[in-house]
């Protein structure tokens, strides 16, 4: 179990110095505070003090966020000040880009600016989500819950981005070896053969032909062709960077036929787990379905979300202003209506989440599982035919020697 360094404020205002065994910060704050004892400071003993990234500076992912939240959370919990847990998180803070913010926010904390609004400065690391609903617990005081919620908003996030990464970086990794292999086939292995071909004067078929053609012009024209398919990408991304160019792409992207139904059911899930959390911390219906749309991810489903919270400020409802939506199932605008009825709408919505959770969980192994496959006998079946052009030209000089 680690040690840590700590220094400890007792009932008279006294601090002295010890080393307590912990498993975390969490449980360190729990036995001081069972101790009537108040944490000032903490740092691991043997922790190194020397650290690369704080030279060369780094970036918060998100599992730093979400070990802050529990972290900041548990603390407070422990019933430590604000002020002082955060003193304590950024002495222990590991990740240097995070370890600056934080600092930055304590500054502003200690100079009587709201937690909430010293947290907005850095929009970067704590996206309006994080604000809105820490501004929401602020207010209603219950910072500590609210801390906890967003704990599990962002586990549950995180899984999910996980899932989907792992779920592309599979087949993505198997196209680009199998498309090294046939550049490579083309470039080293097939001129072999053609200059063969061309001193025996044989009469080649088409295919033949065409990776002859595809052949001399990798080798020949390598410049050309790498710097076309450079623009092209550049192109690519500079439109998808424009507001016109965005638009069509997440349209497609939502109303492609496999792909689609993947992007409609993680559209519901976030939507679901973003707006309920939200809802559970005291924001505005119409604040929190503001701040939803707009973390989204995609123009289509922000302009969706839209035209919810205008129903919903016609006094419709939320159930009420996602019938009829082609997004949204049938058995989803239910399920929230019973959670506006019974007063349990942000639970609904978790349910909700929940359940789309799990068909995307299931979509993404069937889709996975169906990739590895296809990939394969697509790359063979070219392959394939690379060996069949060297083959049949190699048959048709045999059959004219006999």
């Amino acid at each position: 179990m680690p040690k840590y360094d700590c220094q400890i404020r007792n009932s008279k205002g006294e601090i002295t110095k010890a080393q307590i065994e912990a498993s975390d910060l969490g449980q360190l704050a729990t036995i001081l505070s069972e101790r009537n004892l108040v944490l000032v400071k903490a740092s691991a003993v043997g922790e190194s003090s020397f650290n690369l990234a704080k030279y060369f500076g780094g970036s918060v992912s998100q599992k730093d966020l979400m070990v802050f939240t529990v972290q900041l959370s548990t603390l407070i919990g422990a019933s430590i000040s604000l002020s002082e847990a955060m003193g304590i998180l950024t002495d222990q803070t590991e990740n240097p880009a995070l370890k600056i913010i934080l600092e930055a926010v304590l500054k502003d904390l200690r100079s009587g600016i709201s937690f909430a609004k010293a947290l907005k400065k850095h929009p970067k690391v704590f996206n309006s989500i994080y604000c809105n609903m820490i501004e929401a617990g602020e207010a209603g005081g219950i910072l500590d819950t609210v801390l906890i919620r967003l704990a599990t908003f962002a586990e549950a996030d995180s899984k999910m981005r996980a899932k989907i990464k792992g779920a592309v970086t599979l087949p993505l990794v198997q196209l680009i070896m199998a498309t090294g292999c046939v550049i490579f086939l083309l470039v080293k292995i097939f001129p072999n053969f053609t200059k063969m071909f061309k001193k025996m004067k044989a009469e080649l078929p088409p295919i033949t032909k065409l990776l002859i053609f595809l052949s001399d012009a990798l080798r020949e024209n390598y410049i050309i062709i790498a710097g076309g398919t450079i623009g092209i990408v550049g192109a690519v991304w500079y439109f998808s960077r424009t507001a016109y160019g965005a638009s069509l792409i997440d349209k497609v992207l939502v109303t492609a036929p496999l792909v689609g139904n993947l992007v409609q059911k993680i559209a519901i899930s976030r939507f679901s787990r973003t707006l309920s959390s939200l809802l559970s911390a005291g924001v505005a219906i119409l604040s929190a379905l503001k701040i939803t749309g707009s973390v989204m991810g995609n123009k289509a489903l922000e302009s969706v979300v839209e035209q919810m919270a205008m129903g919903v400020q016609q006094g419709k409802g939320l159930a009420g202003a996602i019938k009829g939506n082609a997004l949204f199932p049938p058995m989803v605008a239910k399920m929230m209506e019973v959670g506006e009825n019974t007063g349990n709408l942000d639970k609904m919505l978790t349910k909700i989440a929940d359940f789309y959770d799990l068909e995307v969980s299931e979509l993404i192994e069937t889709l996975t599982a169906a990739m590895t496959p296809i990939l394969t006998v697509v790359m063979g079946g070219v392959i394939g035919g690379i060996a069949l052009s060297v083959f049949m030209p190699l048959f048709s000089i045999v059959q004219q020697m006999k």
